[in-house]
């Protein structure tokens, strides 16, 4: 049922987690622990959101993965999930793309109009709407960003989401990436009020987050961290790595454009494993009030 009465302010919860199932760590991290898939089943409904961006997804999580989050634990049963971009793709790459984005949606509460997604240059202010345009053409590594319209079944209200992965910044191209994503989305969003989510890469302080908060309201100013450390070794997953005094880390954001975001926070799920906290992935999701 949706509680919104006519002449109210609109406030939805939106959310944004990056998965990312490392190689490493796998006695604490493997989906094949029934402990660490739920977790991650908790922590997604922890959340309590309306509508979630995701990051990192290979094709394990996709519809008919071995973990598909639809089917597999579905935390959230009014939930509409779209996970599979670009995972439903051929011959340019891989199904099991390992930096697929997707969202989940309460179908109770909103419904959704249409959506799609681009690959997004590395170096020039393009995008390009299909693998076959992109490749040779985005640069490496490959991201994309997804554009979704959606109505507000209670209020009628249409706003737009995008959901996107930026490169690190020592994949280089991560600046330009963001501008391309702002371009992007305001030449399909108009004048309608949008939303931004993802695993950006690039805190503050630097160039990326600068371009985007050039367009987007961030208004988020804490000092936690939302990455817990190097993914290199994959040595830091414990609560206690994400640390409250990391703001360089804190590389997951929303992001609002002609609506308001505010009360951010982290979702600190965890598992226990031989008496140490562990966290289902090397990011904590984030969860934001926008407001209308």
């Amino acid at each position: 049922m949706n509680p919104y009465q006519a002449g109210e302010k609109l406030e939805i919860t939106v959310a944004t987690y990056n998965v990312l199932k490392p190689s490493g760590r796998r006695e604490e991290m493997s989906l094949d622990n029934s402990t660490v898939r739920k977790a991650l089943a908790s922590a997604i409904a922890a959340t309590k959101a309306d509508i979630i961006g995701f990051n990192e997804l290979d094709g394990n999580y996709a519809a008919g993965g071995k973990y598909s989050l639809k089917t597999y634990y579905n935390p959230l049963p009014d939930f509409d999930w779209r996970l599979e971009w670009p995972n439903k793709i051929s011959a340019i790459y891989s199904t099991s793309y390992s930096y697929a984005n997707g969202f989940a949606y309460d179908k109770t509460k909103f419904r959704l109009e249409k959506c799609s997604y681009v690959w997004l240059s590395k170096s020039s202010n393009d995008w390009f709407e299909s693998p076959s345009s992109a490749y040779g053409k985005a640069g490496s590594p490959e991201r994309t960003c997804i554009k979704a319209l959606f109505t507000h079944l209670g209020s009628g209200k249409q706003f737009w989401l995008f959901v996107t992965h930026l490169p690190t910044k020592d994949q280089g191209g991560a600046e330009n990436m963001a501008a391309v994503v702002n371009r992007f989305a305001s030449s399909n969003a108009g004048d309608l009020p949008s939303i931004l989510t993802g695993d950006m890469n690039n805190g503050p302080g630097t160039e990326a987050y600068r371009v985007l908060t050039s367009y987007w309201k961030d208004g988020n100013t804490a000092s936690w961290g939302t990455l817990s450390g190097s993914s290199a070794n994959y040595k830091y997953y414990s609560i206690e790595e994400f640390t409250t005094e990391r703001p360089d880390r804190r590389i997951d954001h929303i992001m609002a454009k002609g609506c308001i975001p505010s009360n951010y926070r982290l979702i600190t799920t965890t598992y226990t494993l031989d008496g140490i906290q562990w966290c289902p992935s090397d990011h904590l999701p984030v969860a934001a009030t926008i407001s209308f």
